[in-house]
């Protein structure tokens, strides 16, 4: 059982009560999580975990020291305390120490739901019984989990800060392969509400782009008209924002330097029919009220209009710039069209359809410029109609270049990267998106 604000507000003002550091942190978390996995069309696993653990973090000036404990009697939590206490005395100053928040003011949200709670070991089951039938009539081979899990986070310090809040996360992951192995499918989604997870759906998504992709040929590379599904879409977007910082831009270290000097808030920087921005209230995304800080998470603009709004600043680098430090967030959202993912294709005259990315990594923080494959389903476009299945490519390309030459979008929906990006951790929502001149460097026979 997870948690009540009255039990976690016991522990918190006990643990506080107990303190003799001049500054006390206390960061409190729950879960309850199920899952069921399978491979090989196999259940191979099923289990359930229940599980609280404490964290303190004990400041004397600009030294802190911290311990974890799962034990909460005051005896463990004495230990516990002056353990801290005593790696804070030990420990060098950090010159950039921030005091620790006193009380604040969080808007309501709702980020947990009884149906995920709810939610039966049969349920689970049949889920993925259903993708195991699915792949044995369609004669792939498939793997996968599902997991559901309530959680609660609570924040409190000894200047009087307390923050509770729970959520819920429905997950659900599917990779399957032909039995040759030479073609692949995969679908990934995470919500906060079981209703909106489709497992039956997913498998035939999964198991039906696996059977597409067998005996891909090679095609040469170069720059291409892409359709990008969702997940793609996803990782230049969750890339481009983790760059998004504002102390690496004002100390000229990234994309978002200005030359001369300062960061390029107010500047053009992508297409302007793009609007990106931060809603924990979103219904299709919604999240816990505060950071692991204690900031309150609100609605925030990054990108408007094609239009730099704002950065994240981090408490320090805010009070030494006279800014408001960036709280979370939670989830990043990503405005979207009027097209179907049938218009996409149907507008391409020779492109790629691309159903994720895999390995995505930096190359230059100044361009932005980042390096991954495809995998898991690319497809060939000709006059408007996929074609045929194309072995994986390397691809070199900004997330900055990329959505300045977007053409078309779907509509948004909740997303799972080909990264793993967008879960309960970062949601992420986003459209499918039809990009020009997308470049791929080399061949891959990766499956």
């Amino acid at each position: 059982m997870i948690w009540t604000r009255e039990q976690t507000r016991a522990l918190t003002d006990r643990v506080l009560s107990l303190s003799k550091a001049e500054e006390t942190f206390v960061a409190v978390s729950g879960s309850e999580r199920a899952s069921v996995r399978f491979a090989r069309n196999t259940a191979t696993t099923s289990g359930a975990t229940t599980a609280v653990s404490l964290a303190i973090t004990a400041s004397v000036g600009k030294r802190s020291g911290s311990v974890t404990t799962a034990q909460f009697d005051d005896a463990s939590l004495q230990r516990a305390l002056r353990s801290a206490e005593e790696i804070a005395r030990v420990s060098p100053e950090n010159p950039e120490a921030m005091p620790v928040l006193g009380p604040q003011t969080y808007a309501p949200v709702t980020a947990y739901f009884d149906d995920v709670v709810s939610a039966t070991p049969e349920w689970r089951a049949s889920s993925v019984a259903t993708a195991i039938a699915l792949s044995k009539a369609k004669d792939v081979v498939s793997a996968g989990f599902v997991e559901t899990q309530a959680a609660m986070q609570a924040v409190a310090s000894s200047k009087g800060l307390f923050a509770y809040d729970r959520f819920t996360a429905a997950d659900y992951n599917l990779t399957s392969r032909t039995r040759d192995g030479s073609g692949s499918g995969w679908a990934s989604k995470s919500f906060n509400e079981l209703r909106l997870l489709q497992p039956g759906a997913l498998a035939e998504a999964a198991i039906g782009k696996a059977a597409m992709a067998s005996n891909p040929v090679a095609i040469e590379p170069g720059a291409y008209t892409v359709v990008l599904e969702p997940a793609a879409v996803a990782d230049m977007l969750a890339f481009m924002l983790f760059s998004a910082n504002a102390r690496q831009a004002d100390e000229g270290r990234s994309f978002f330097a200005k030359k001369g000097g300062g960061n390029r808030i107010g500047e053009q920087i992508l297409g302007d029919t793009v609007r990106i921005y931060s809603d924990p209230g979103h219904p299709l995304a919604p999240s816990i009220s505060f950071d692991n800080e204690g900031l309150p998470i609100v609605k925030q603009t990054w990108i408007e209009k094609g239009v730099l709004k704002d950065l994240f600043y981090s408490r320090f680098w805010a009070q030494k710039m006279g800014k408001t430090p960036t709280a979370g967030p939670a989830n990043v959202i990503m405005d979207g069209g009027t097209s179907t993912m049938a218009d996409l294709i149907a507008g391409t005259e020779r492109g790629l359809l691309v159903t994720r990315f895999w390995y995505v990594r930096p190359l230059d923080p100044q361009s932005l410029l980042l390096t991954g494959l495809t995998r898991d389903g690319l497809f060939l476009i000709e006059k408007g109609k996929v074609t045929r299945p194309v072995k994986n490519m390397r691809w070199n390309e900004s997330p900055i270049v990329a959505l300045n030459n977007v053409d078309a979008l779907t509509a948004p929906e909740r997303v799972v990267s080909g990264e793993g990006i967008g879960g309960s951790g970062l949601a992420l929502v986003c459209p499918a998106a039809r990009i020009r001149e997308f470049r791929f460097t080399s061949s891959s026979d990766a499956v």
